[in-house]
């Protein structure tokens, strides 16, 4: 008996079963949790050492290249990535995907222990950690209100943070801005000497007197007790009243007095807060920023719901004038995106349901081919459930993509049903007999259909993370089409017999209009059977022009796909827009500060729909650190879709406006941030590998110079991840001398930091809240270089001994990291295409551009990654993918027709339909991408299951005694329409998604477009910075005014070191002098750069002088250097002018100067060089504007003012 016939004679046990199979699938449904992307196992470990106090190349050459060695030799490793920079190394390790991690961990540790030994010394033990999503946060908190940043900090650490990390899912709330308090102890230099003191020295004396000590324990009678000397400080007074050292007072006896030196003699103590290296501002009002991490394996959607009712109870307990305000939340992003895919999902299902009807005209087969949708949905979500799958944009798009084929067996079995009572069979007969029938053919048409994305999920480990990304919605597909089947070869024979009896057409009565659009679609319906019936005669009496023709479509297609274009991934737009800043290496962080909320005031006067804004500088992040004060990043966020009011900007025309005010700040550098919800990058990488690090670095700024310069049609943002150097003043110590003296190079670093960072002496209980206590030097004797020599250090007898006895200091650059690949060191440098561009075009001109600018030495290699080597990679697996399915769908076919010959007709027209996806993709002007294969594998599922139906009918004609000829266009004329029913439901259910995708919806669309189709002048930037002023210009150049301009600080004043070459006044360059003075015996040596008297090259000098004498020489120095560079700068001012004039008189890219009358363009020369001959003594910055192809302002800002050039006055 089959299972149709025992289902049909069980009507009420089916029933029951499918509903409580329904039942449990709401239920289920209900419990899946929400993420925007499958879980996913990061294949990558992280090896972290910490090698205090060393460099950049000493950390490389004696810990990052020492574990390379033999950490390349680990299984499974597909890449090896390292950075040393001061004080640590880091190596990142790529294993293949599937690799076992906790195994490749194991092994790593075991390579570890062979060459410990080899390891530096007093390098610590390093640390293995896997990477783990979790460690992005996945919401950021503002707290703001009428209150200084201190007292926000103190609500926020004692009241929200310890609230929030409570919460189940939460790993960590981490504070950026506000201040942290504190006890500070400044000890003035001079008090120091006065008792013969160190920074160390008092910090150890605090420590030795706040601590509480374990007695044991004593028994007295029954009783036993612990004793405890309790011995902490318990007031800022007990602190002051510290002993830190004895004074011997000679009164006059032979006994000397003792005296008792404390902290208050010494020191000003006071409550106070730390320097802190982190801001946070909230539409320009200084507040606190939370970042809220999820814990490993929990969900985000999830975590974020509680913390947000959390937020509720906290906010009640919060005094009235303090807010918690979301920054951003990437669940947000994630239940929109969601949301649209679900509401494409229904959206889909309406349409279909409605194709439905008009086929078939009946409420009751309508009504029973629709219910296979919702119920094959549900079970499939009840097995994602079992099966531990979330409900995310790929699983929802598994379901969207397979809600027309959901239909497809029902149809089939309907069909043949309803045949069946045509012949006056009765309803359970017809059911039993329709059903049985068609058991056969559905399961295979089922077959090859889920044969297309079996290898999706049989290979998914070599599509790397994009098979883990794609398994589950291979997964979703399968399940639901499985689960199709069950309801077509169970349900339906049930429905169609019992409960929603089929009637015959003869029985049909419809009254009204129902009726007469009956009789209409019949009447259509039967035309357009026998027009396509006609139209298969012709082509068969025509087959060499079809074939040509056809032949020729398909080869004009595969010419248009570079057309067309390629891109990785579609972009997801997202609610808010990230901008991030670089400041050059060493900015304060208010410096950074003035910049970021310069751009946030420009950036909130040009866009509209603003929700509001929140802005956060320096190191906040998982692996910042204090010398990140030089980065920033500003947040705007936009409201949703939904709230959006006409002329309000999106993400993409807000980052269009924004993207325009990037060259508004001379030396710094912005990008925006990557998207919460992108899953690759799009940028191409120029990757340089090299030993010779100088060699690399050299070629590399020439790289990001000639794209920026020739490829700003092509590119956006171009960065490289080598930094410039840290300002760094070194601390060179003569270790004879120290061995002389008794003094080690670690106490002598100890108290160096102490004395200019301050020291942590100890931790005091306020009010329940510990409180560090912090001991360093006073602010006024740590603000020169030379204030450095005073501070003291402890030699081994106790005597102070300053720095100057024993250690110089010059000024210098540190490296900041080196970067290695496959124990390479490499330069990496990223170019983020313009939008609508095809990455095949924008790398084919960076090559181009590179090749004609950049020389290359052959020590250099040169290669290009990033988004175009991933999507060919990606491609070339997809097409072995593509390919194996092809081949179990031919096998599949093959078993089913008994026959070579009939799969291969069916699997022939598959090329064919590349003409419809090229057609599409041009009409709709999107981009091939990773998804297009998508939706390429549901095309080809399509389209077999089309011409199953097509040959498998012709066979059966055939057997019937008709010729092949008749067969054909018979089999054409009877199969047209359930072919078309099935079609259209596959693509009406497809139309939400593929045209009216939502602002979240972008990523599926691709592959619902790719199914669809079965229907048939150089930008220069060059910073001018001289001795007597700071210029900065932006402005379209040729090569010769480009060379005049980069030249001029050469020419100037030669090899001047660079900290005398920015804003230099008399007094500024005194100062400097005096910090080159260095103690020669009796005299003092000072060494300086001049230039020579005819101006062209600088001389290195050095004299000596008497301590008498010394101050009226400096100053005598000073005014030879200032008054040999102004004469020499006047002449170069002068040229430089002349060549801008004769430049502008002939050039177009800014102007049409052939359309300005000549006095005019003179008229803007003579203004442009006398303003830049009037702000050659002081610091002045100019900034020409070049917006759209208008010369538009000219702004030159000095410390006095604002000029302003109105370029529209001259050349309107």
């Amino acid at each position: 008996m089959s299972i149709s016939k025992l289902a049909v004679k069980k009507p009420t046990t089916t029933l029951i079963i499918f509903i409580l199979l329904a039942a449990l699938g709401i239920y289920c449904t209900t419990s899946l949790p929400l993420d925007m992307f499958p879980d996913m196992d990061i294949p990558y470990i992280i090896v972290s050492t910490s090698y205090s106090n060393a460099g950049p190349e000493e950390v490389e050459k004696s810990v990052t290249r020492t574990m390379e060695s033999v950490l390349s030799s680990v299984t499974g490793l597909k890449k090896m990535m390292s950075t040393s920079q001061t004080g640590s190394s880091l190596i990142m390790m790529e294993f293949e995907y599937g690799t076992n991690l906790d195994e490749a961990g194991n092994d790593i540790r075991d390579k570890i222990d062979i060459i410990r030994n080899y390891l530096p010394t007093d390098a610590d033990s390093p640390i293995i950690f896997r990477m783990d999503p979790s460690m992005m946060p996945i919401m950021a908190l503002i707290v703001t209100g009428s209150r200084t940043p201190e007292e926000l900090s103190a609500y926020v650490e004692d009241v929200i943070q310890p609230r929030l990390e409570q919460i189940d899912g939460v790993a960590s709330a981490s504070i950026s801005g506000g201040y942290e308090k504190a006890i500070l102890i400044d000890v003035p230099q001079d008090r120091l000497n006065a008792y013969d003191l160190t920074i160390t020295q008092i910090a150890q004396m605090i420590g030795a007197q706040n601590i509480t000590s374990s007695g044991g324990s004593i028994e007295a009678g029954e009783s036993n007790y612990s004793i405890s000397a309790e011995g902490t400080y318990k007031s800022i007074e007990d602190i002051k009243n510290t002993v830190v050292t004895y004074k011997v007072k000679q009164n006059g006896t032979a006994q000397p007095e003792m005296v008792s030196i404390m902290l208050r003699d010494v020191a000003d103590v006071y409550e106070g807060y730390k320097d802190t290296n982190s801001l946070a501002f909230l539409d320009g009002t200084p507040s606190v920023m939370l970042q809220v991490q999820k814990q490993s394996g929990k969900n985000s959607v999830t975590t974020a719901e509680k913390v947000r009712k959390q937020l509720e109870v906290i906010e009640n307990e919060l005094p009235s004038d303090i807010k918690i305000v979301e920054a951003f939340n990437t669940t947000d992003d994630i239940k929109n995106t969601i949301f649209q895919v679900l509401k494409s999902l229904i959206e889909g299902i309406i349409l279909a349901v409605v194709v439905l009807y008009i086929f078939l005209r009946s409420f009751k087969s309508t009504f029973i081919i629709a219910l296979s949708i919702p119920v094959s949905v549900i079970i499939t979500l009840c097995l994602m459930y079992f099966c531990g799958f979330t409900i995310n944009m790929m699983t929802l798009s598994g379901l969207l993509l397979g809600i027309g084929m959901l239909v497809d067996n029902s149809v089939v079995v309907l069909e043949n049903i309803f045949s069946y009572r045509e012949k006056d069979a009765k309803p359970e007969v017809a059911a039993i007999l329709g059903s049985e029938e068609m058991i056969t053919s559905i399961t295979a048409s089922t077959l090859t259909t889920i044969c297309i994305f079996l290898p999706m999920i049989m290979f998914r480990k070599k599509l790397g993370m994009m098979g883990k990304l794609f398994e589950s919605f291979a997964f979703t597909i399968v399940f639901s089409l499985l689960c199709s089947l069950i309801v077509a070869a169970v349900l339906v024979p049930v429905l169609s017999s019992k409960y929603l009896k089929i009637e015959k057409v003869s029985e049909r009565k419809l009254p009204g209009f129902l009726g007469h659009f009956d009789r209409i679609m019949g009447k259509f319906f039967t035309w357009l059977d026998n027009k396509y019936a006609n139209g298969v005669k012709f082509t068969l009496k025509h087959k060499k022009i079809l074939l040509v023709s056809m032949f020729g479509l398909l080869i004009g297609s595969v010419v248009l796909i570079p057309v067309i274009g390629f891109i990785f991934m579609p972009t997801t737009p997202a609610t808010s827009v990230s901008v991030s800043l670089e400041m050059p290496k060493g900015t304060t962080i208010e410096s950074t500060r003035e910049v970021i909320q310069q751009m946030e005031s420009n950036v909130l006067k040009d866009l509209k729909g603003v929700k509001f804004s929140t802005v956060s500088v320096g190191g906040s992040g998982i692996t910042s650190s204090a010398s990140d004060t030089n980065t920033a990043t500003l947040r705007v966020t936009l409201y949703p879709e939904s709230e959006r009011q006409e002329g309000w900007d999106s993400e993409a025309t807000a980052k269009e406006k924004i993207r325009k005010y990037f060259n508004s700040f001379p030396g710094a550098e912005f990008t925006f941030g990557s998207g919460n919800m992108g899953f690759a990058g799009s940028s191409i990488d120029i990757v340089l590998r090299s030993n010779d690090l100088d060699l690399a670095r050299k070629t590399a700024k020439e790289i990001q110079a000639a794209v920026k310069e020739n490829g700003s049609d092509y590119v956006n943002e171009t960065t490289m991840d080598l930094e410039d150097g840290l300002p760094e003043l070194k601390i060179n110590m003569d270790r004879n001398r120290m061995y002389e003296l008794g003094i080690t190079a670690y106490g002598a670093g100890s108290e160096l930091n102490a004395a200019i960072n301050g020291m942590t002496a100890s931790r005091y209980d306020d009010d329940g809240t510990q409180v560090d206590i912090v001991v360093g030097l006073a602010d006024e004797d740590k603000k020169t270089f030379a204030d450095l020599e005073q501070i003291y250090v402890s030699s081994s007898t106790g005597k102070r001994i300053p720095f100057a006895s024993f250690a110089r200091y010059e000024e210098t650059l540190a490296p900041v990291a080196i970067n290695r690949e496959n124990q390479t060191r490499t330069i990496r440098i990223s170019v983020e295409p313009k939008p609508g561009i095809s990455l095949q075009i924008v790398q084919d001109e960076i090559q181009k551009i590179v090749q004609e600018n950049v020389v290359i030495d052959e020590n250099l290699l040169v290669s290009y990654e990033g988004a175009m080597a991933d999507m060919i990679e990606t491609a070339t697996n997809f097409s072995v993918i593509i390919l194996m399915a092809v081949l179990l769908v031919f096998a599949v076919m093959a078993s089913q027709f008994e026959s070579f010959k009939d799969p291969f007709i069916i699997i022939f027209t598959i090329p064919l339909s590349f003409i419809g996806v090229i057609m599409i993709y041009l009409i709709t002007r999107e981009m091939l991408n990773v998804i297009s294969i998508i939706g390429m594998l549901v095309l080809v599922g399509t389209i077999v299951n089309n011409g199953i139906v097509l040959v498998d009918y012709t066979n059966l004609l055939r057997k019937r005694g008709l010729t092949l000829y008749d067969a054909c266009v018979e089999a054409a004329r009877n199969r047209l329409r359930p072919i078309l029913m099935t079609t259209l439901t596959t693509v009406t259910s497809l139309i939400p998604m593929a045209l009216f995708p939502g602002e979240t919806g972008a990523m599926t669309s691709d592959a619902s477009i790719e199914s669809l189709s079965v229907v048939h002048d150089s930008d220069i930037n060059k910073n001018l910075d001289s001795v007597i002023s700071s210029i900065k210009i932006d402005i379209k150049v040729d090569p010769t005014i480009q060379s005049r301009v980069q030249n001029f600080i050469a020419e100037l004043f030669g090899d001047l070191p660079a900290k005398q070459a920015v804003n230099v006044t008399k007094e500024n360059l005194i100062e400097t002098l005096k910090s080159r003075v260095v103690k020669d015996g009796n005299q003092y040596k000072v060494s300086y750069h001049i230039l020579n008297t005819s101006g062209t090259e600088s001389e290195y000098k050095t004299i000596k002088v008497n301590a008498a004498d010394l101050d009226a020489e400096l100053d005598r120095i000073a005014d030879l250097i200032i008054t040999r560079i102004q004469n020499k700068s006047a002449n170069l001012y002068e040229t430089l002018c002349d060549d801008i004039s004769e430049y502008f008189r002939g050039t177009k890219s800014i102007v049409d100067f052939d359309y300005i009358p000549k006095k005019r363009s003179e008229q803007f020369v003579n203004q442009l060089s006398a303003i830049l001959y009037k702000y050659k003594g002081s610091n002045a910055e100019i900034v020409f504007r070049d917006l759209g192809r208008q010369f538009n302002m000219i702004f030159i800002k000095t410390d006095v003012g604002i000029d302003v050039i109105n370029c529209i006055a001259f050349f309107t």
